[in-house]
Parts: structure tokens; C-alpha cells; sequence
């Protein structure tokens, strides 16, 4: 995630439950960005497309914008 991107990002701690919202996360000095909608589901995240748990643990959030995805 460029700093110049980073604005809309909020920390994952901040994430609100049953909201269709984009994820992202860190890994070996990169962040990378989920292609597909996902949703907290108590304390684990899961793929809204496919009800699938997610594997990696997201590290920042922003609202999921149907129209350009």
C-alpha cells in the first residue's frame, strides 16, 4: 500500500461486522490488496463470495466500492 493510498485505509481493530469491505495485509515488506469482497464474521474474516474463512490476517480495511470492483 503506497503512502499516497494509505488515507482511505483504516486500521483492522477499527473494522465494523456484517459490511462488505476490501481488505488488505502485510507480508515480507509488501501489502497486498484482496480482490473480492470479505466480511468480519466475529473474530475471523471470510470471503463474502464463497462464505470461504480467509487464511491471512488482514492488517487495514476500507469500504468495499461495487461499482469499479
Amino acid at each position: 500500500m503506497e503512502k499516497s493510498a494509505s488515507i482511505d485505509w483504516k486500521p483492522i481493530a477499527d473494522a465494523p461486522a456484517n459490511t462488505e469491505l476490501e481488505l488488505s495485509f502485510y507480508d515480507k515488506g509488501n501489502y497486498f490488496v484482496l480482490a473480492f469482497p470479505c466480511q468480519r464474521d466475529g473474530s475471523r474474516w471470510r470471503d463474502v463470495r464463497t462464505s470461504r474463512s480467509l487464511l491471512i490476517k488482514p492488517t487495514h480495511w476500507r469500504l468495499w466500492d461495487h461499482k469499479s470492483k
